[in-house]
């Protein structure tokens, strides 16, 4: 059977778009009427993956076996999405990273100690983050595995002090979630998207707790060595409904999932590119989206800068462009300059 996959097109925004809305020439994304698009792109993956770009108003002309499943997609592109953890995802989210490790990529042993980590959960949620997203295990590139003791140790404690804010847990062990839910965690990063710890999906069915689920090829240690895949989008979406899918069949809503397609998780350069220019593609799954590209290798590459703290003006233009194909989650360290480039952003594409 021939699988088809819908990407929108052709986005137009504020006036514009509200204009080609009401007049039955654009569609919005996620019920956001400053946000619309006019043409899909359809790829059917096969041998050679066609790849057709039409109007929306042609979609009634189409084969009716695949007119059905671009109408289906199309459905779980334009709806507007529900509240997670009561995040109203009408407005981008943003993730503020506090990792209270020792060895992380770029922040690493700043904030390792409560009172730090605490001092800078405040200063985060001052500068606009929405959730403050706690890890205690590094996960970069090379990352060695640390015991459940340790990563409990690391960050409960912190949970605990910051619990009045809307935290999330980043870790992807099952006992982990556990403890740290009843610690205040309401939300559960899980960056091997549940095929990490075997426990992960039943633990994560019985929380009912919204997971942001994290596509990586392989484990941090091994997971940049020679990345390969047949098409980085197409291999990712079906990873993603394949968990959807496991998740279904536990009476977990796809309304508390979000996708992240792992930005620097198993990728090279042209991946991680490929998958931020178009990541859109993912809209269709019917479920919000998260970009984490802060401060990420990528941009090292592409601007010949070793320092990661450098990379602000990179993770800014990475952000931009997917908030510009709907995205609705940005995880970053640099929350006060990522609100200013959003918020200016959202303005503009109002008008």
């Amino acid at each position: 059977m021939q699988k088809i996959y819908v990407r929108p097109m052709s986005l137009s925004y504020g006036l514009n778009a509200r204009k080609l809305i009401h007049s039955k020439q654009a569609i919005p994304i996620s019920g956001n009427k400053n946000m619309a698009f006019t043409h899909i792109e359809i790829v059917i993956r096969n041998k050679k993956n066609q790849i057709k770009n039409i109007n929306i108003n042609q979609i009634s002309s189409l084969p009716n076996l695949i007119k059905k499943k671009v109408l289906k997609q199309l459905k779980n592109i334009k709806e507007k999405k529900k509240k997670i953890s009561g995040l109203n995802l009408d407005k981008f989210k943003i993730f503020g990273v506090l990792n209270v490790t020792p060895d992380s990529f770029s922040d690493g042993g700043k904030f390792n100690k409560l009172n730090l980590a605490v001092n800078h959960t405040h200063r985060m949620i001052k500068e606009g983050a929405d959730v403050i997203d706690v890890g205690g295990e590094s996960t970069r590139p090379g990352a060695k595995l640390v015991t459940i003791e340790k990563e409990k140790k690391r960050t409960l404690n912190v949970i605990s002090k910051i619990k009045k804010y809307t935290v999330s847990i980043d870790t992807r062990k099952s006992d982990v979630m556990l403890t740290a839910v009843k610690y205040g965690a309401k939300i559960i990063n899980d960056v091997s998207a549940m095929d990490f710890d075997p426990k992960t999906l039943d633990v994560v069915s019985k929380l009912k707790k919204p997971i942001i689920l994290n596509h990586s090829q392989g484990t941090p240690d091994i997971m940049q060595n020679n990345p390969r895949y047949q098409n980085v989008l197409l291999d990712i979406y079906d990873y993603f409904e394949e968990k959807i899918n496991q998740l279904s069949k536990r009476n977990f809503s796809r309304n508390n999932i979000i996708l992240d397609p792992g930005i620097g998780f198993g990728k090279n350069l042209d991946h991680n590119l490929n998958l931020i220019s178009n990541i859109g593609i993912f809209h269709s799954l019917g479920c919000p989206i998260m970009l984490g590209p802060s401060r990420k290798s990528f941009i090292g590459k592409v601007m010949k800068e070793k320092d990661s703290k450098d990379r602000l003006g990179g993770t800014i233009a990475a952000v931009i462009t997917g908030y510009n194909q709907g995205v609705q989650c940005f995880r970053v360290h640099d929350i006060k300059e990522t609100f200013e480039a959003l918020t200016i952003q959202e303005a503009l594409n109002s008008i």
